[in-house]
């Protein structure tokens, strides 16, 4: 819960459902929502009520698009709308209990030190409205959710705030950072690497996925209009423009490619399907066609139907004339290489989860791992890392990955295309020379972030138990039916 709290605070203005939405309410109206008792009820927080009207009047100050309605649907959307709401309302009672506050002066000087509406360093007033009227709030609510933004944060610092921890917990990160690592590793993708794969386990792969392999072909004809084909004169001139605005208008009033290029068809290109890639049924690919241009031709949705296309200046007509969904063959060189490049990746998964599994049964230890070395006539290679930011021999994400393992720990890495996988053993692990006064302060903070972590956890479980929330389904049911 609280996590959704920290979210909610951060983003409600600039991500959250924000629209006016209560016009349907006020248009169909709510029946007998609006009666006494528990009908008017919609949740209860301990023994703090929230009615119906209280729920539409927050709705009312929010935005929210026809587009996000139709994308997120009406009932989740209200769902998450309460689940905002209840954490606001809890952060709102915790706060009171607190005792926290923001008084008038206080939320003044939270607005005029805002760079936002600073001009050297001085606040102008004309830059606050220029903010309020561009973004649609009033001075009013965008001050009232300025306020509840600083209670919130007010609160959780109330729980995390003022804390000095012992000087072994800020050793203890700067170790795990700046230790150093003697490691014993094997390149598994010059093992991986002499592996062949077959026709047949193409073949078999292909046709075990047909559907995969289908794409979209069209076949389009066009005509670059030049100078030289529309005035017979090489130079761009008035008269080239006044042809090129008749040729528009002939396109807008429904006339036919074929009336339209009619003087000009040996001029006219015909390419019969090809695909996005540019490349045609038969494997052969297109070569003298601009890309922009021929990414332009195929977003086009309507076939039989002359465009025109002003791409950099130069001009053409254009008019696709057959799409579909064709079946790619294994002639297309590109499509056997993706199922190459697929089984590798199968095959490598396949290895690494064997031997993954080995360790995790404690049945691969260093011996099997010189073993896989002499076998493939391969060498264990050994090096050392000084430190997470290390990466004069591996990759920063695969020292990060290592650092997560300790002495005489055995274990394979991956990148997440699976083209480099190393087998490694921690020989040793290294103590660094003691924290220095350039780092002190980064490990502090970096210490105190992972406290505050656990501390909100804590406290998220805290909330969890000691508010005890009750929807009103019918209640709820009836505001989602008439949204």
């Amino acid at each position: 819960m609280l996590g959704s709290i920290r979210k909610f605070s951060k983003t409600f203005m600039a991500k959250i459902f924000i629209a006016i939405i209560a016009l349907p309410f006020i248009l169909w109206g709510m029946g007998d929502i609006f009666r006494s008792g528990k009908q008017n009820v919609l949740a209860e927080i301990n023994d703090e009520t929230i009615s119906s009207k209280e729920f539409i009047n927050y709705i009312q100050k929010i935005e929210l698009s026809k587009e996000q309605v139709e994308n997120f649907g009406k009932s989740q959307i209200l769902e998450n709308i309460l689940s905002n709401y209840l954490s606001e309302k809890i952060i709102e009672i915790e706060s009171r209990k607190k005792g926290i506050k923001l008084t008038d002066n206080g939320l003044k000087n939270i607005i005029i030190s805002d760079k936002s509406f600073q001009r050297d360093d001085k606040f102008l007033r004309v830059e606050y409205e220029k903010f309020l009227l561009k973004n649609g709030y009033s001075a009013p609510t965008y001050e009232k959710y300025i306020k509840g933004l600083e209670i919130k944060a007010q609160l959780l610092n109330f729980y995390s705030g003022g804390i000095k921890l012992p000087d072994f917990i800020i050793e203890d990160f700067f170790y795990k950072d700046n230790h150093s690592k003697k490691i014993s590793y094997l390149n598994l993708s010059n093992i991986y690497s002499k592996k062949i794969i077959s026709e047949k386990e193409i073949k078999k792969f292909y046709n075990e996925n047909k559907d995969l392999f289908k794409e979209k072909f069209i076949s389009f004809k066009y005509m670059k209009l030049t100078p030289e084909i529309l005035t017979k004169n090489k130079n761009y001139s008035e008269i080239f423009y006044q042809k090129i605005d008749q040729l528009e208008n002939q396109i807008l009033d429904g006339k036919t490619f074929d009336e339209i290029t009619l003087e000009n068809k040996k001029n006219v290109q015909n390419i019969e399907m090809v695909n996005i890639r540019k490349i045609k049924t038969d494997g052969n690919s297109i070569q003298d066609l601009n890309d922009d241009l021929f990414n332009k031709i195929f977003t086009i949705s309507e076939k039989n139907t002359p465009q025109f296309i002003n791409l950099k200046n130069n001009f053409y007509i254009v008019e696709v004339t057959n799409q579909k969904n064709m079946l790619l063959t294994l002639e297309d060189k590109n499509l056997k290489d993706t199922i190459k490049a697929q089984i590798d990746i199968m095959h490598k998964i396949t290895e690494n989860k064997k031997i993954i599994d080995s360790i995790k049964n404690k049945k691969f230890t260093k011996l099997n791992m010189t073993n896989m070395a002499t076998e493939n006539n391969l060498d264990i290679k050994i090096d050392s890392i000084n430190g997470i930011n290390d990466d004069k021999i591996l990759s920063k994400d695969m020292v990060q990955k290592i650092y997560n393992h300790s002495e005489n720990e055995i274990f394979l890495i991956t990148d997440n295309i699976f083209k480099k996988n190393y087998l490694v053993n921690i020989e040793k692990d290294i103590k660094p020379n003691k924290i220095g006064n350039k780092d002190i302060k980064k490990y502090i903070n970096k210490a105190n972030s992972d406290y505050v972590s656990g501390v909100y956890k804590s406290y998220d479980q805290f909330i969890n138990t000691k508010y005890k929330i009750d929807i009103n389904e019918k209640v709820l049911e009836r505001l989602k039916n008439s949204f």
